[in-house]
């Protein structure tokens, strides 16, 4: 069939190039006609079929009859939203179904191949027909893993403008009939599985996951583990945005990654909303870079590093991510997790969010002592605690002198566990891995590894994060995150507020004031009351910001009313 005007441009500009790039990445190719014979009604969204055989592949003890009854729990959902049901599928999809068969114990169900991305089945196809209750719907391309559809893009031709991005976005958000607008318009059954959305134009492209409003969608600006020069040569050309972005997301080995490791379903104890995360870029590199550091480096001390990333870049859920990885990986055999804080409303703030997203039991230890018990335990815990309660358990009846003496003994502070596979996640390290409180947490675990997580890493003689820590393992600048849209710019204009009062200097006021004062006298006056604290408090320089501040916003306000008007 031939394409004309703008449809031609959307499917030769933006669809060909994605469906080839996926080829290229060890996708196969088959057209959505071939999988319409597959499917028993055009309701159904999963290929039952190759789910089966997948299933029976992948878990040699499951009997046909078993494996259709799992298939069936994944493609027939009961739920009261879109949210609920796409969570209800992500928990089995990720962590294995029990299946209890010819009356012996239950097993866990795998629906993929995670540690081997290729022994699962890649098919992509185009203009995937679903039935919805009053349409048929038709998304671009949709990506299928052993016959779960897992990916949905929307291509849009890039002549419509900087349009193209709000109307493939919209065009999801019908799909998904988030808007009483599109009720019954859409078929929301197909994103029940789907857990990477994308929209693309050829030259540009921006992702989000299920139930994602306009605003978060993002770029995703990395290939990795491609190079972009890598990438280029399989192309054949210069890669394009739309190229880097399909590659980061839809690599096989990242496209399984990201499913099972970087998707939380966060819950706000205040409204009791649910919202679906999917992680970004920057946080996808620092954890895998930090699992490749962790399983590499031959000595302990080795095995840590810091993760630089901005202020506002999502450091609390990065350290989520990675704990989670951490504690799935086989080769650190049930893992202690230490989450590190020097504030209580920041070991309160991470104690949420890991509870909020459903993290397996984190502790929060509540003294010095529960601290030092914790930790003494087997491994396979995640604690939760402030670098002060790393300090020395007080002595009953304890002299001023003996206080003193112990503190001073720092290196009396005892060894707690001597395991290897402990691994110690600080955030806002910058600011407390230096003293004696940091020196005990250490030498309580000497052969953990140490990872350190900062937005603004400090580089002194007596001070250096990496000194701490080791080498950075990603980084993360604000600049980045400016160019990203996930920090704001700020813009600053210099302006001083000149000390004057009553038409006179400072300094000739007190001059005139003090003129019968020796100048040994004058100079203790100066010395005592003339601080710099004291000067930029004075009422009068306080007023003279003010009336200077109220009149830049009044004169640039009333520069924009003129311009708009």
């Amino acid at each position: 069939m031939t394409t004309h005007g703008r449809d031609w441009n959307e499917v030769n500009l933006s669809e060909d190039p994605a469906v080839e790039l996926l080829q290229k990445l060890g996708y196969t190719y088959v057209a959505s006609e071939v999988l319409e014979v597959e499917r028993e009604s055009l309701k159904e969204t999963v290929l039952t079929g190759r789910l089966v055989k997948a299933l029976r592949r992948l878990n040699r003890w499951l009997s046909e009859e078993s494996a259709r009854k799992v298939a069936r729990s994944v493609s027939n959902v009961s739920a009261a939203s879109l949210l609920e049901a796409s969570e209800a599928v992500y928990t089995p999809l990720t962590y294995g179904k029990s299946v209890e068969q010819d009356g012996e114990p239950g097993r866990d169900v795998w629906f993929f191949d995670f540690e081997n991305p290729e022994n699962n089945e890649w098919v992509v196809t185009r203009q995937y027909t679903v039935k919805g209750v009053k349409k048929h719907c038709r998304p671009d391309v949709v990506v299928l893993v052993n016959g779960i559809p897992l990916g949905v893009i929307e291509c849009k031709s890039p002549t419509l403008g900087e349009g193209w991005r709000q109307e493939a976005i919209e065009q999801l958000v019908r799909y998904q009939e988030l808007d009483d607008r599109y009720r019954e318009l859409g078929i929301p059954r197909l994103f029940e599985t789907a857990q990477v959305l994308v929209v693309a134009c050829g030259q540009a492209a921006a992702y989000g996951t299920v139930t994602t409003p306009h605003r978060f969608f993002a770029e995703w600006k990395t290939p990795w583990p491609l190079t972009a020069a890598q990438l280029g040569a399989a192309v054949g050309r210069e890669p394009t945005a739309q190229d880097v972005t399909l590659a980061g997301l839809f690599a096989r080995g990242n496209l399984l990654d990201l499913v099972r490791n970087f998707v939380v379903f966060e819950r706000d104890a205040a409204t009791g909303r649910t919202i679906r995360k999917l992680c970004r870029y920057q946080q996808f590199l620092a954890v895998n870079k930090a699992m490749e550091r962790a399983a590499t480096a031959k000595v302990p001390s080795n095995r840590g590093g810091v993760v630089w990333h901005t202020q506002g870049s999502g450091k609390s859920l990065t350290m989520l991510w990675l704990a989670l990885k951490l504690r799935r990986d086989p080769l650190h055999e049930k893992p202690t997790l230490v989450l590190v804080t020097d504030r209580k409303d920041l070991d309160e703030q991470i104690s949420r969010t890991f509870r909020a997203c459903g993290f397996p039991n984190p502790l929060q230890a509540g003294s010095v002592k529960e601290l030092r018990h914790l930790l003494s335990g087997p491994t396979g815990d995640t604690i939760l605690t402030t670098v002060q309660k790393f300090q020395e358990l007080a002595g009953t009846g304890e002299t001023k002198d003996a206080k003193k003496k112990r503190r001073v003994a720092r290196e009396e502070y005892p060894v707690l566990n001597e395991a290897q596979n402990i691994f110690v996640l600080t955030d806002e390290a910058h600011r407390t891995q230096y003293g004696g409180l940091a020196g005990n947490m250490r030498r309580a675990l000497p052969n953990a590894a140490f990872f350190g997580f900062t937005g603004t890493p400090i580089d002194k003689n007596d001070r250096s994060t990496l000194s701490t820590f080791g080498p950075y393992i990603d980084t993360y600048t604000i600049e980045q995150a400016v160019a990203d849209g996930a920090t704001v710019p700020i813009f600053y204009e210099g302006r001083l507020a000149e000390l004057r009062i009553v038409g006179n200097t400072l300094d000739a006021l007190f001059e005139r004031i003090f003129a019968d004062r020796s100048k040994e006298e004058r100079e203790a006056i100066k010395k005592k009351y003339g601080s710099e604290q004291t000067l930029a408090a004075a009422p009068k320089r306080i007023e003279a910001i003010a009336l200077d501040i109220i009149d830049h916003y009044c004169y640039r306000a009333h520069r924009l009313m003129r311009s708009a008007a």
